[in-house]
């Protein structure tokens, strides 16, 4: 019996992708629900299980070590922003004491002795 359900399940494949039109119409005459068979199946061995999770572990420590890189750079990248920006604050307080001295000098030399 399981020989003939497989041998069906072949020949409605077959028919279904050589005349689905007939295919269609067997199905409805016979009442049979076709569904798809999965487009891929693999076998799992123990030796798929242990390389799948090799290669998961390897991923990981990959992930790890690019983690820890990322993090220095972004360290890096900060430290260099916060430089760039005590030079800004120091340019910045300069030009603001430049001004204060530029204002008075002129209030100086204005006033009679």
């Amino acid at each position: 019996m399981l020989m003939d359900v497989d041998r069906r399940r072949k020949l409605l494949a077959y028919l279904r992708r050589v005349r689905y039109d007939i295919f269609e119409n067997t199905c409805t005459q016979l009442g049979i629900q076709y569904s798809l068979p999965p487009p891929y199946t693999r076998r799992i061995t123990k030796r798929w299980l242990v390389k799948k999770a090799f290669c998961i572990k390897v991923f990981q420590e990959a992930q790890k070590l690019k983690a820890a890189e990322k993090l220095k750079q972004r360290r890096e990248w900060q430290a260099k922003a916060r430089a760039a920006q005590e030079q800004q604050d120091q340019q910045g307080q300069e030009k603001q004491k430049q001004e204060k001295q530029g204002q008075e000098k002129p209030a100086q030399e204005g006033t009679p002795v």
